[in-house]
């Protein structure tokens, strides 16, 4: 088979859709040294890409300029010259029409399940092209049960065999820190030019969804509790829209909002060394359609806390706390409960690389290229 990839993610902003391709890359590359991949950017890619064969090749078109026209034109004229068997899209494919099977990865579409959480105009493109695209597409990956029941749930003419789950996987460079957790929390806070003290972690883009309204309103009730843990709040991720964090920090106590950093967007290679010298990863989302940093929070043996709702259940399973999504005094409690005791710490620091490594971009590898072979027959 020769394979397109619509790549042009890896050399645009740093996103989930670029993590997405960066390990899946990576995992077709661990498995397969016989199909031949082309994968289409527009510029040249920024960072590390994954190690990729010989069978690999690289594929520049940078005009139109417009993604939309980039998508409708220049990708399938490109598809049809590279004698392309089958593609591979996220979200939106060639509506006009491709010369091959045209595969996409559906993350979720929370702009159905809230569109209160996004502006007008993104909401309208979405609702527009994401729906006609999965009607076009030879099949849909969704990357979890729940973003599966989403789809057939509010497109109920999208045929049931057509939407296959295929689960995403933390990277290898997620792993348990070999140098002892509060050597990684030392290190930690030196890369963010801190003192030296425990922290909890938060890790996502700075949007509604994310939820970090409830969590801060959580860390406010921990630190004003009778006995407050000496832990200080770090808040990775870029503002992403609608972001109301100076807003929601601007209304808790001084004493209170002096205890929570925002270390902004940390760089992929940086997230280990975060997750691995934190006391907790908390994620009070109240949609995802996988939920990448609890997995990667994990594998680094960092115990979680996460909303439970959406996917979020069947990432952590019961290697992590399941919360209410609308509950911080819930939250609170358990992470006040979680702080206090060593030995309970001790035991999801355990559970969760067992968990974590449960999943893996190598299987979810082999599952696509099943997708793929099953588009031609």
């Amino acid at each position: 088979m020769r394979i397109g990839i619509d790549a042009r993610t890896l050399s645009g902003r740093f996103t989930g859709d670029r993590t997405y391709w960066r390990g899946l890359l990576g995992g077709l590359a661990a498995v397969d040294s016989v199909n031949e991949y082309v994968l289409y950017t527009r510029g040249l890619v920024e960072g590390e890409t994954p190690a990729l064969g010989p069978n690999f090749a690289w594929r520049q078109i940078e005009k139109p300029a417009n993604d939309a026209l980039w998508m409708l034109s220049a990708f399938p004229r490109a598809l049809k010259a590279d004698k392309i068997d089958v593609a591979h899209t996220q979200y939106n494919i060639p509506l006009l029409g491709a010369p091959c099977p045209v595969v996409t990865t559906i993350h979720d579409i929370s702009f159905r399940v809230h569109p209160d959480l996004f502006l007008p105009k993104d909401r309208w493109i979405l609702s527009t092209l994401v729906p006609r695209s999965m009607q076009k597409a030879a099949a849909i990956v969704a990357v979890s049960e729940s973003t599966r029941r989403d789809i057939l749930h509010f497109y109920p003419a999208i045929p049931a065999g057509k939407v296959r789950v295929v689960l995403e996987a933390a990277g290898p460079q997620f792993q348990v820190p070999q140098s002892g957790q509060e050597t990684a929390q030392a290190a930690a806070n030196k890369a963010l030019g801190l003192e030296n003290r425990p922290y909890l972690l938060a890790v996502g883009v700075l949007q509604p969804r994310k939820n970090l309204a409830l969590l801060l309103e959580a860390f406010a009730r921990l630190k004003s509790s009778p006995h407050p843990p000496p832990h200080r709040l770090v808040i990775a991720g870029k503002r992403g829209w609608l972001d109301e964090t100076d807003a929601q920090l601007a209304a808790l106590p001084d004493a209170v909002r002096h205890e929570i950093v925002l270390a902004g967007y940390v760089a992929d290679a940086d997230l280990p060394l975060l997750y691995g010298g934190a006391d907790a990863l908390c994620y009070p989302s109240r949609y995802e359609g996988f939920g990448l940093p609890p997995l990667e929070a994990m594998a680094c043996g960092c115990p979680v806390l996460c909303s439970r709702s959406s996917s979020l259940p069947e990432v952590v399973g019961e290697a992590g706390i399941l919360l209410p999504a609308d509950d911080a005094g819930a939250w609170a409690s358990a992470l006040a409960a979680l702080l206090a005791s060593p030995a309970v710490m001790a035991d999801w620091r355990e559970r969760g690389p067992k968990r974590a490594a449960l999943f893996s971009w190598e299987k979810a590898a082999k599952e696509t290229l099943v997708i793929y072979k099953e588009c031609l027959q």
